[in-house]
């Protein structure tokens, strides 16, 4: 059997986005952004994604906040099934991603896009997160 890989630096944010919203239900932010920080993840520990790293995100289950860890999902293929994939109760824009070499990246979600996110309307803010730079979507720290 083959191993799916993503590559981050070549990904299809569209399709990846097609199939976020099939699985998740609707388009939003939350979402997409949750797409590009997965991708983001991957790019910063070179993980071809699926297996070989971990996702934790923070959080929690309560919407709109929680549909980021969706997209985490689809921008890994990190999933609670195959156990590679946490939420915790913290509440926060944030997920902590480890390779199975030891390296660590946390990124989050800076204050002003979250800020755009709960005002904008879900289709045209969506398509705006899937465009922005990284830079002025999340913070990262590598270790």
């Amino acid at each position: 059997m083959e191993t799916l890989k993503i590559d981050p630096k070549n990904a299809d944010l569209d399709q990846m986005i097609e199939r976020g919203t099939h699985l998740h239900g609707h388009l939003g932010p939350f979402l997409v952004a949750g797409i590009r920080m997965g991708l983001l993840a991957l790019d910063l520990l070179n993980s071809p994604g699926y297996f070989g790293i971990r996702a934790t995100s923070e959080t929690g289950s309560t919407t709109p906040l929680s549909c980021l860890t969706d997209g985490v999902q689809i921008g890994t293929g990190c999933t609670t099934g195959k156990g590679n994939l946490l939420v915790t109760d913290a509440a926060q824009p944030r997920a902590h991603f480890e390779s199975d070499d030891g390296h660590k990246v946390t990124i989050a979600i800076r204050p002003e896009a979250l800020e755009d996110f709960r005002c904008g309307e879900l289709v045209s803010e969506s398509r705006r997160t899937a465009m922005r730079p990284l830079e002025e979507l999340f913070t990262w720290t590598v270790s």
